[in-house]
């Protein structure tokens, strides 16, 4: 249900009301009926006023939207949490996750068609639209494609290895790209998290601090703080592999602040579980267990197997990790 106008028409038919009974002096039968068959665009306006007829709300109506029409974002830290938003960049910004996530692993069971796949989803991108987001995510396939050509291993400190260059270079239109738009919307938030294993760190940090002043026009969005703690954890995981303590630091901070604002359970469980990953790299392994340990049996208790089997995999990550720098590094996205 990928169409306003049907979704409309499913929830008017659904509620057994009938053409004319929606219709009024705002909304004729011959506009309303033109625009569920996709045959009119509507004004929000208009379009509010008709869901008000079938006692829907424009919220609600936009959730559906989303849902129905696009894959939903999830990653580690959003298991029981799937995020839908009725925009058009959304489905291929999954999949663009989706293919990041296991691009590395395709590449070298057969690195002909995994370059072949990247070169089609390139050419759907620019070919399909002019909006930023088509030629954004088009630029992350050919970023990722470079690395897997030249084998390049983003879990190594970027600022000594030359072959990094390129994949600099082409990184710059996203840079400039979120250093310009002055007001962060749940795409920039989003673009930022899945793209910034490719920066510098020094942009990386730079961009975290635009990332939270720039989101505050947006901060009662409800899904917004949801996008923000996902973002704000990867980040953590970034600076904490590289051993950038102060700004894991930092971001823990902000994450505080967040769950605070929040008041939701699961991402306070994740904060405890992070504040330990946090002191057990810090003290290089003699604190921070405990806490680690007490969002697992949290999550044990509260019946989330799934997502304490993957805490316990983190640990097993971090332990070699903190004894091995350079090796077993965890990135979250």
């Amino acid at each position: 249900m990928n169409e306003p106008g049907k979704l409309f028409r499913k929830l008017r038919q659904d509620r057994h009301l009938t053409l004319q009974q929606v219709a009024d002096e705002h909304n004729s039968i011959s506009f309303i009926s033109k625009f569920e068959n996709g045959d009119s665009q509507i004004s929000f306006t208009r379009l509010i006023h008709l869901l008000g007829k079938i006692n829907f709300s424009a919220e609600e109506f936009l959730y559906l939207l989303g849902k129905d029409s696009t894959l939903a974002t999830k990653s580690s830290f959003l298991i029981g949490n799937p995020m839908f938003l009725s925009a058009n960049f959304m489905t291929p910004l999954v999949i663009l996750m989706r293919d990041l996530d296991s691009s590395k692993q395709q590449y070298e069971n057969n690195p002909a068609k995994t370059m072949t796949y990247f070169n089609q989803k390139i050419l759907e991108l620019e070919n399909s639209g002019t909006a930023d987001w088509h030629h954004l995510l088009a630029i992350l396939y050919q970023v990722q494609a470079e690395l897997l050509k030249n084998d390049i291993d983003t879990n190594q400190p970027q600022t000594t290895d030359k072959r990094f260059s390129k994949v600099r270079i082409m990184m710059r239109p996203i840079i400039s790209y979120l250093y310009n738009i002055e007001n962060w919307s749940s795409f920039e938030l989003l673009l930022f998290g899945i793209s910034h294993y490719a920066m510098p760190l020094t942009t990386v940090h730079q961009l975290e601090k635009i990332a939270i002043k720039r989101t505050s026009i947006n901060a009662t969005f409800p899904i917004m703080p949801l996008i923000q703690g996902g973002l704000l954890f990867g980040l953590f995981s970034t600076y904490i592999n590289f051993r950038k303590l102060d700004w894991a630091r930092q971001t823990l901070h902000h994450l505080q602040e967040l769950v605070a604002q929040r008041e939701d359970s699961n991402y306070a469980i994740l904060l405890r579980f992070y504040q330990g990953w946090f002191d057990y790299i810090n003290s290089d392994g003699k604190q921070g267990a405990d806490k680690m340990q007490d969002a697992i049996d949290i999550l044990h208790i509260l019946h989330e197997p799934k997502m304490a089997g993957m805490l316990i995999q983190f640990v097993k990550l971090i332990k070699q990790n903190q004894k091995t720098p350079g090796k077993s590094m965890l990135f979250i996205m």
